[in-house]
């Protein structure tokens, strides 16, 4: 091997076309790999999110697609499982939720109409049906890490409307771990959760 080397670094060294042409191939060779660093980190930069609602009579898994600006939206990839859904099938379904999430979108120039889109596709009536007994919890993936937030619902109407975040309270796992236990979470942020539920 070595003396094939020898013979090869030769040719190069007598061949003045492939000597000139060397130090281009590096130069293009280091871009490459700068190139591919960026990519590597971009794709571990990506966020995928979804959110898990449980109701009194069903559990509702959304996908949340992003915006070019960085921050999610609702959008109209919803799944509806029994209260009783078996943990896999909950863990799994989560999951396949998070790789749904579409980046760089355009901020909906109708939010109103974009909502009901959303109430629409759940079942909703509307934003006070959307939110009544529901115990919210917003999940993201980043970095090998999943993190599970539970919220305050402040329902839809009011000065405290919506789903806040509370603070302290999230759940971090790692990306990989097993559907059942990442269903065991789940349940784990919903019991965490606050709700003026009626």
């Amino acid at each position: 091997m070595f003396v094939y080397w020898q013979t090869f670094q030769q040719k190069v060294i007598n061949c003045p076309a492939i000597a000139n042409a060397w130090p281009l191939y590096a130069i293009a060779m280091s871009i490459f790999n700068i190139f591919k660093r960026e990519k590597n980190t971009q794709q571990n930069d990506t966020v995928l999110q979804a959110s898990a609602t449980l109701y009194p009579d069903k559990i509702l898994i959304e996908t949340i697609d992003r915006v070019k600006e960085g921050f999610g939206i609702s959008s109209t990839n919803i799944s509806t499982l029994p209260v009783d859904t078996d943990n896999n099938t909950l863990g799994s379904t989560l999951r396949h939720h998070l790789n749904l999430t579409r980046t760089g979108l355009t901020r909906p120039k109708d939010y109103k109409k974009h909502y009901q889109d959303f109430l629409n596709k759940a079942g909703f009536k509307n934003g006070k049906e959307h939110h009544k007994n529901g115990l919210h919890l917003t999940i993201s993936q980043r970095q090998g890490k999943i993190i599970l937030s539970p919220t305050k619902n402040g329902g839809y109407t009011g000065k405290d409307r919506g789903f806040l975040g509370i603070k302290d309270s999230d759940i971090i796992v790692t990306a990989d771990i097993d559907n059942s236990i990442l269903a065991d979470k789940i349940r784990e942020g919903w019991s965490k959760c606050e709700c003026n539920c009626i």
